[in-house]
């Protein structure tokens, strides 16, 4: 098993935002402060598996996380930086990951999510953390079943982020439903839901224009593992 390289997430650029239809592969990077704010609630730790690592938004700042011993990462993009490049929709891809403790990733949408989710949580020792559209607790057909025999023990509504702009490429726009942190953890019964206001969030930015940096992402991830930030971690027993 390899320890993933620190990953620098790709700065947007007004060639680079599509405006029109969905991007190549429902690939939309995400906001650093998405992972930020699960590692308040949530202290991952051991292996970490990042099945669709795009760019390296999330595990960037995981790899720099003081309780991650090592990760792997996969993307179906052969043109991503990555340890595999399978569809991570696919059993028999996840057969050839190395294991691990943790899943933690931002999956495509769509009819893709369900089949990465279920795949993820046969996988995962500990746990998954996924962001996901908040309807996908919505029990439609592909993932009704598995919703219900393992109902997520957190969900963390966020607020919304503008991935792109709109058609006319005039100003950002939002999806017509918020993305949540869905985190399915495997040494608990608890169920919990959770709103997190934007005034809250450490590094909050709703558009990729006004990111912050990757260095104060970073530091952001260590003044939480320092107890700098405060942090909501649940005795689980």
């Amino acid at each position: 098993m390899t320890v993933a390289q620190l990953l620098t997430p790709q700065p947007h650029t007004s060639a680079s935002i599509e405006t029109v239809g969905r991007h190549p592969l429902n690939f939309y990077e995400s906001p650093s402060w998405f992972t930020t704010e699960l590692l308040r609630h949530v202290r991952l730790s051991g292996v970490i598996g990042e099945p669709c690592v795009g760019h390296g938004a999330i595990a960037s700042l995981l790899s720099v996380w003081p309780y991650t011993k090592q990760m792997w990462t996969n993307d179906i993009d052969p043109h991503k930086s990555a340890d595999y490049h399978l569809d991570a929709t696919l059993s028999k891809s996840w057969a050839k990951f190395p294991d691990c403790d943790w899943i933690c990733t931002n999956p495509p949408y769509a009819e893709f999510a369900a089949p990465i989710i279920k795949n993820a949580y046969q996988k995962a020792r500990i746990g998954v953390a996924a962001f996901l559209l908040t309807s996908f607790l919505e029990p439609c057909d592909d993932r009704a079943d598995f919703l219900q025999q393992h109902p997520p023990s957190l969900v963390l509504i966020l607020p919304r982020f503008c991935f792109r702009k709109d058609k006319k490429g005039k100003r950002w726009a939002t999806d017509n439903i918020t993305i949540s942190c869905f985190v399915w953890d495997k040494r608990t019964t608890q169920q919990r839901i959770i709103t997190r206001p934007a005034n809250r969030i450490a590094g909050f930015y709703k558009t990729p224009d006004k990111a912050i940096s990757p260095q104060s992402a970073l530091s952001i991830v260590s003044e939480i593992a320092n107890s700098e930030i405060s942090t909501y971690y649940q005795n689980l027993f």
